[in-house]
């Protein structure tokens, strides 16, 4: 009901920069690069700016695809997009918003501005969406899981476990480094939760000497009972900044179910002077420990999952931003699987909504 009514394709096919067809990197473990594509700075659509896209999610039902932006309702109501991406083997020929749908509270009307920070995105089977938000500890409101219509109606919120929820500073979710993660397991029953960083509780952020341990939780869709919750250690920050005192992080921006037990799992990064990393891992959850009774980690002993570099991209020829959102595509013309992945501009000029489209020819990368 709260739905904009565009359907006017406007199309953003503009050259994609000179890039090698089939462009590989060090570690590309079964993921071939068909092209990307670049949004204009400044697109407006419905009277919306375009950007922060942190979320992606291919409607498989009607062959789009759907970007959740993380604008805290600031340049407009809370939202997601509605994508048309053209490609196929060959090449990646363009990209063109479709839509734009408001995505509304529980009381039938959209988020007022600085309530919610909406990060990941997921489809159901059904068309329903569910869709997480990081959370702000200095505005009061904790990281949560949601469930909506196609239409943006709120549907159901999910309780979660206690130490999810905001602190005192000596536990909880860290400001901006809760949930950038979420994927459906592949029986469509569990929802799966990736923090960005550890919780205070549970050890340090990411560090130039060490990385982060971080909790991924898993919670039944149906019922919402939380489930096994195992841990991901990230990458220590690849590099200092340029000027001593420059801003540098890494963590988990997003996660996609490998079968049954496995996830892969991008890890972003970025350093002042220094710009972004972005790499692919595969993480397995056999031999990891669930320590979903563990009220902390620190001092504790456990078993992190087990995890293999699939792709560097610093190896390929492809200039990096801010990737957060990533998802499976629609089978290519030759059989095999596509992936996705968006950047998210923050909303700064210096930065840029960018698509990058691979083609997924190691059958153990498939969903």
């Amino acid at each position: 009901m709260l739905r904009s009514a565009l359907r006017i394709a406007i199309l953003l096919a503009l050259p994609a920069p000179a890039l090698a067809a089939g462009a590989t990197a060090t570690g590309s473990g079964g993921l071939r690069l068909i092209g990307e594509q670049v949004l204009p700075k400044g697109l407006d659509v419905a009277g919306t700016r375009v950007g922060g896209l942190s979320g992606l999610a291919f409607d498989e039902t009607n062959g789009r695809w759907l970007a959740l932006s993380d604008d805290r309702s600031e340049n407009a109501p809370a939202r997601f997009y509605e994508l048309a991406l053209a490609y196929d083997a060959t090449a990646f020929r363009g990209a063109a918003v479709t839509g734009v749908v408001t995505l509304s509270a529980a009381a039938g009307k959209p988020f007022p501005t600085g309530t919610i920070d909406p990060e990941a995105l997921r489809l159901t089977g059904n068309g329903d969406l569910y869709w997480t938000s990081e959370g702000d500890a200095r505005a009061g409101f904790s990281p949560s899981l949601n469930a909506s219509k196609p239409d943006g109606r709120f549907l159901r919120g999910f309780s979660l476990p206690a130490r999810y929820h905001n602190g005192d500073g000596t536990h909880g979710p860290r400001d901006n480094l809760a949930f950038e993660g979420l994927a459906i397991a592949p029986d469509g029953k569990t929802l799966i939760l990736a923090l960005e960083n550890a919780l205070i509780e549970d050890g340090p952020k990411a560090s130039l000497e060490a990385g982060s341990p971080v909790r991924i939780a898993t919670i039944d869709a149906a019922s919402g009972e939380p489930g096994p919750e195992w841990v991901y250690v990230t990458d220590p920050i690849r590099q200092a900044p340029a000027k001593p005192g420059g801003f540098a992080d890494n963590g988990i921006s997003e996660i996609l179910p490998l079968g049954n037990d496995a996830l892969l799992v991008l890890e972003r990064g970025y350093v002042q002077g220094r710009g972004n990393s972005i790499r692919l891992y595969r993480a397995e959850t056999a031999g990891a420990t669930d320590v979903s009774h563990l009220d902390h980690l620190a001092g504790t002993a456990w078993q992190p999952l087990r995890k293999t570099l699939v792709l560097d991209l610093a190896g390929l020829d492809v200039k990096l931003d801010n990737f957060e959102g990533m998802d499976w595509g629609p089978g290519l013309p030759n059989g095999h699987r596509s992936l996705v992945l968006v950047s998210d501009d923050n909303f700064n000029d210096s930065q840029v909504t960018k698509f990058l489209v691979f083609e997924v020819t190691d059958p153990a990368l498939a969903p």
